[in-house]
């Protein structure tokens, strides 16, 4: 008969981890992230463009050409592409999913080191 005052210790929750409320907060913002970029997107593309056409007013002031030109006379700089966004929101998918994926390692390590110790100790 097994003495339970010998047997190895109990695991400790996983929620007392930091590593996995990390993982959780990380999953979190990939996830939001992920369901606001299409709005953002639209968002974003309208306010680049006004912020486009104030740097192309700002221009035409300095050089003192009108600000308003003749149809067929607006000039050979192309209109921004559709999509094309100044700030886009992939860096930040990318940092929070190697966060998740750090913490995850990290959680894993350390959920795994304490059993490895209790055996090492219980070994002849």
């Amino acid at each position: 008969m097994s003495d339970p005052a010998v047997e190895t210790p109990s695991r400790a929750a996983l929620t007392d981890s930091p590593w996995f409320w990390v993982m959780v907060f990380a999953a979190m913002g990939v996830v939001l992230l992920l369901v606001i970029m299409p709005k953002y997107s639209k968002r974003q593309s309208r306010l680049e463009l006004q912020y486009q056409a104030r740097q192309e007013i700002h221009r035409r002031q300095v050089e003192g050409t009108p600000a308003r030109r003749e149809p067929g006379q607006e000039g050979e700089a192309p209109p921004p592409a559709q999509g094309d966004l100044i700030i886009e929101l992939w860096p930040l998918a990318l940092a929070f999913s190697a966060l998740f994926l750090l913490a995850a390692a990290m959680l894993i390590r350390s959920r795994r080191h304490p059993l490895a110790t209790a055996q090492a100790r219980s070994a002849p």
